[in-house]
């Protein structure tokens, strides 16, 4: 019991967004906000199709705003998007009294999302600071999908003919919630403008769900 209650004190020192926590005699905060924008490469797990990759890249940029409460602890609210990718998969189709074929589907898909995020930024006034993160992400991802025709041969006849026509699916929205993990790495290049990288993971209720290389600019004031 004691360990849990020291593992949530310490939870709450690191995340909180503490004013608690500041002390009256503290030096004023060198920020009192940023924004920043970045770009780079998100990788999606899409193991629920039957492809020979379950992961996919796709280009993504973002857009993030910041409030600092301390000089150390920062609350994020970001806005993301990903370019559309395009996945070729299969799935088993039986014919009776043939032999066994395959529905190729070509399905395309892209997401929109906002996250608040809770940072905690190490160092205090250096022109490198190293950070870490988590928080919430709401993630609104569209797939379109369109299943090709299916030809089967037939024995008796040897030719071949269609047993399934193509099928083209309407467009379906889906609004995830997950958890979001980030750290990475802010380089100032004068005392208000700054360089960052980081990397993003996303977790949903069974796996990660994408993973997010970045790399951006952003301003102080």
């Amino acid at each position: 019991m004691n360990c849990l209650r020291a593992f949530i004190a310490t939870c709450v020192l690191v995340t909180a967004p503490a004013p608690l926590l500041a002390q009256a005699t503290a030096p004023p905060r060198l920020m009192r906000g940023d924004i920043s924008g970045t770009v780079g490469w998100a990788n999606t797990n899409k193991s629920e199709l039957r492809s020979y990759n379950n992961w996919h890249s796709q280009g993504e940029a973002s857009l993030a705003l910041g409030w600092y409460w301390t000089d150390h602890h920062e609350t994020e609210i970001e806005f993301g998007a990903t370019t559309e990718r395009s996945s070729y998969s299969s799935t088993p189709f039986l014919v009776t009294g043939l032999p066994g074929s395959y529905i190729p589907s070509h399905r395309t898909f892209s997401s929109r999302r906002v996250a608040v995020i809770q940072h905690y930024q190490f160092r205090r006034n250096e022109w490198v600071h190293p950070f870490l993160g988590a928080g919430l992400d709401i993630v609104r991802e569209k797939e379109s999908r369109r299943d090709d025709p299916v030809f089967s041969y037939d024995p008796v006849t040897r030719q071949s003919r269609v047993t399934r026509d193509a099928v083209q699916y309407g467009d379906t929205t889906d609004i995830d919630a997950r958890v979001v993990l980030t750290g990475g790495v802010k380089a100032y290049f004068t005392r208000k403008v700054f360089g960052l990288t980081d990397v993003r993971v996303s977790v949903g209720r069974r796996r990660a769900e994408d993973v997010h290389w970045r790399f951006g600019l952003g301003i102080d004031f």
